[in-house]
């Protein structure tokens, strides 16, 4: 299990409101490291503009490692959707896609499907998931022929954010009805569907690949009302044992947010026990 902290790539905007620390990377890194975190998860805007080679040199320079790629920005920042009733538009989407997996199993991780998923089209959500179902069958079998080994993710949002695929057991029948072979679940502290995730969490804690950890609306944890000791009691009795990124809104004062961050994980007994 690898502890981590999210970082945005440089191809997003330094002062950004996104979920993790912008600016420069190999300042970041530094920070990141006197914090006390050993790991990173990159944000992603571009999938063109990821730098396999500087990466690894920032990785060695740093003493740090990538953990995972995190898709959020293509949507956010580039505007692309996998279920877009556009035809060009999902071309546009699924191609970034294929990118940023190449560039994932060149780094050695794995990635996710957040917001890039798309949402619910004005023809209704049975067609929006029919053309996301269509989409990821694409990827899922470039996958399989080109990149072994690798795992997409999808995470499950809060309705607020994205009408389509809001608990894990939803987004597991969606990926087993689809027949995809190469996905699985990313779990996010707040996205957690209190009414099924628990049972879900329990029953089926082999599909869930990757967390992320986020207080209320994706503030700092402590500064929102998620009991996290709960919450990594509940993953850890479970038998989860991968990886855990902190993705969360930080602000003009982002390297205070990111130490705050480990203190208060560090208050926690029951994420130690995990971590080790």
């Amino acid at each position: 299990m690898r502890l981590a902290f999210m970082i945005a790539n440089e191809d997003v905007p330094s002062g950004a409101r996104v979920t993790g620390l912008t600016g420069s990377l190999e300042e970041n890194l530094g920070q990141l490291k006197k914090a006390g975190f050993d790991f990173f998860e990159l944000m992603i805007a571009d999938p063109a503009r990821v730098d396999v080679e500087k990466l690894r040199f920032l990785e060695r320079k740093t003493e740090t490692g990538i953990s995972f790629l995190c898709t959020g920005e293509m949507a956010g920042t580039m505007g692309m959707a996998l279920n877009s009733p556009e035809s060009s538009q999902r071309e546009r989407a699924l191609s970034g896609l294929i990118d940023a997996a190449e560039k994932a199993k060149a780094l050695g991780v794995n990635l996710n499907i957040g917001r890039l998923r798309g949402t619910v089209w004005e023809d209704g959500p049975e067609k929006s998931l029919e053309r996301l179902k269509r989409a990821l069958r694409v990827v899922d079998e470039y996958v399989s022929n080109n990149l072994p080994g690798l795992s997409i993710l999808i995470e499950p949002l809060r309705r607020d954010i994205c009408p389509l695929l809001n608990s894990c057991r939803e987004t597991y029948e969606f990926i087993s009805s689809s027949g995809l072979k190469n996905f699985a679940i990313l779990l996010d502290s707040d996205h957690f569907d209190q009414r099924s995730d628990p049972e879900y969490v329990q029953e089926q804690i082999g599909t869930i690949k990757h967390v992320h950890i986020a207080d209320t609306m994706h503030e700092p944890p402590g500064n929102g009302k998620i009991d996290f000791e709960k919450f990594l009691s509940l993953l850890f009795k479970a038998g989860y044992t991968g990886d855990i990124s902190v993705e969360v809104f930080c602000g003009a004062e982002q390297y205070e947010t990111l130490r705050d961050s480990y203190r208060f994980l560090g208050e926690h007994s029951r994420f130690w026990e995990g971590l080790r």
